[in-house]
């Protein structure tokens, strides 16, 4: 008896019922069903994103040999090729074109320069260096999911 076979079905039922549950929790703070589910995907991509950014950064850097500046670049390429496509495919349930890719990149864009403004201002203000990490960590991804959803992904 394949034993792997018997778990995914259970696998799949008890992801599909942590998503209903955090469905149901967003609900109460007015998110709709698809936007709720589209945001707990976008997370999740985003948390898969963030370990193929550090994979990256670990096989350039130590594996390699190669230089950290090559190592960030290629993990930022990859881990943003990666979160596209996971996106595009799974939280916004769309088609992973050329011109959507554009526009994902414009949004991220867009997300890197407000993360910067956010951190010139804060550290202008005299405001800690952490509070102004988690103050980015939050502002920016919601940000970024507004902007994929209302532009990248808005007519799939």
């Amino acid at each position: 008896m394949n034993h792997e076979a018997v778990r995914r079905p259970a696998v799949r039922k008890s992801m599909k019922s942590l998503e209903a549950f955090g469905i149901r929790i967003l609900g109460w703070l007015g998110l709709s069903a698809t936007t709720a589910r589209q945001l707990i995907r976008f997370v999740l991509v985003g948390l898969v994103a963030a370990a193929v950014y550090v994979a990256v950064m670990w096989l350039v850097v130590d594996g390699l040999g190669g230089r950290v500046l090559w190592g960030a670049f290629f993990a930022f390429v990859i881990a943003t090729f990666v979160s596209f496509l996971g996106n595009a495919l799974w939280s916004f349930d769309s088609r992973a074109t050329p011109g959507k890719a554009a526009w994902f990149f414009a949004v991220n864009t867009a997300g890197l320069l407000l993360n910067m403004l956010i951190a010139w201002l804060l550290e202008r203000a005299g405001v800690h260096w952490l509070l102004i990490s988690l103050t980015v960590l939050i502002v920016v991804p919601m940000f970024n999911f507004a902007g994929h959803r209302l532009i990248t992904f808005a007519r799939s």
